[in-house]
């Protein structure tokens, strides 16, 4: 936006998010926050200056759940004006398959869940579960 006054412009700050939906085969990984949102959730976390996307999902997933993935892949995204970020989502698969090893500073729980018994916590339009619907619906 342009100052009225002096006619300085003003860009707005954006923080980049991903959100990665991890496959393996037939199952999804969803997991809980500790404080906060309540229901169902996909991986996320904020994009650290100098970093990639595909580095950033990486580094989150050994993070938060401690797995690697591999074959990443741009799904969508969705601005989110009130926390001043742009969501970016992808799909992943799972490397190997290894123990959850669950960083609990920010989630409660990490959880495989077979395609067919994907709970039906949210009925937002959320990219989040626009994406567990897509899987739902063998849309990837």
């Amino acid at each position: 936006m342009p100052c009225r006054s002096c006619g300085h412009k003003i860009y707005p700050e954006i923080s980049p998010v991903i959100v990665v939906a991890i496959t393996n085969g037939d199952k999804i990984l969803l997991t809980k926050f500790l404080t906060g949102y309540k229901k169902h959730a996909l991986l996320s976390g904020y994009v650290e200056i100098g970093e990639t996307l595909e580095d950033t999902i990486k580094r989150e997933v050994s993070e938060e759940v401690g797995l690697s993935v591999h074959n990443i892949r741009y799904y969508s995204s969705q601005p989110r004006a009130f926390t001043h970020s742009l969501l970016m989502g992808f799909t992943a698969e799972l490397d190997k398959d290894l123990a959850i090893n669950l960083e609990t500073d920010e989630l409660s729980k990490a959880q495989w869940f077979e395609r067919d018994n994907i709970p039906h916590d949210d009925k937002t339009l959320s990219l989040t579960w626009n994406m567990i619907e897509a899987f739902r619906n063998h849309e990837f």
